[in-house]
């Protein structure tokens, strides 16, 4: 039985991805901010504040066949009355980079080496089309530089994972916009879909998933070439 560690796993994205990776006969290790994993259906579950080191007894003697590093804030949500780049503070920023992309990290650094030492194994950061340089539309920075340094995360581990033998992928996934706390009920797409696709795309073979930006089953690809700001005159 393939085994899969997940963040942010309290509530929105993570508790339907826990309850697609269960229905299809993953084991599910859970890690949220939380006291609890709240609605999640995991088989184990750890209360874990990304922003601070991870505990060295994480799941001790665990082997992780799945990482998905879906925990993640949006603090700067013009949606919620604030997202101008000038008026956003410095705690606003530090923090949503802690989350998105020090938690991030932290999992990968720990996990990614010991799946390139078995020759097996999937990371997958959830990420956002908000993470693309063309996409940057002068709001949401923080959010959005966040999630461009996530996504150069994953291409920095598939080119590791591209030059090792076995079966290893590294591929960053767009949810798009879902109806979740972060997503807010004005989304047009329910949540448990795209976690059913993320876990198909875990069986998508690694040469077609390795370094690769996917939102649904699509190829969402990463950034176009050519000037990304309109010449006004």
């Amino acid at each position: 039985m393939s085994t899969a560690l997940v963040s942010g796993v309290s509530r929105g994205f993570g508790s339907h991805l826990c309850r697609a990776l269960r229905a299809t006969g993953h084991r599910v290790l859970g890690v949220g901010l939380s006291s609890s994993p709240g609605g999640a259906p995991v088989d184990d579950y750890r209360a874990v504040d990304l922003r601070e080191p991870l505990p060295r007894d994480l799941f001790p003697g665990q082997e992780i066949d799945v990482l998905v590093s879906n925990a993640g804030v949006y603090l700067d949500d013009p949606r919620l009355g604030y997202g101008d780049l000038f008026s956003l503070t410095d705690q606003d920023l530090r923090d949503t980079f802690e989350v998105n992309l020090f938690g991030a990290a932290r999992l990968v650094l720990r996990h990614a080496p010991l799946m390139l030492a078995r020759g097996a194994g999937r990371v997958v950061c959830v990420s956002s089309g908000m993470g693309r340089l063309q996409d940057a539309d002068g709001a949401s920075f923080a959010y959005r530089s966040s999630k461009l340094a996530a996504n150069s995360l994953v291409l920095s581990v598939a080119r590791h994972f591209a030059a090792a033998p076995g079966d290893l992928a590294a591929f960053a996934y767009c949810p798009g916009w879902i109806r979740t706390d972060m997503g807010t009920p004005d989304a047009p797409h329910e949540p448990a879909p795209a976690a059913e696709d993320l876990v198909r795309l875990l069986q998508v073979p690694a040469g077609q998933a390795n370094g690769r930006f996917f939102r649904g089953l699509e190829e969402l690809g990463w950034d176009t070439r050519g000037p990304m700001v309109a010449d006004a005159g």
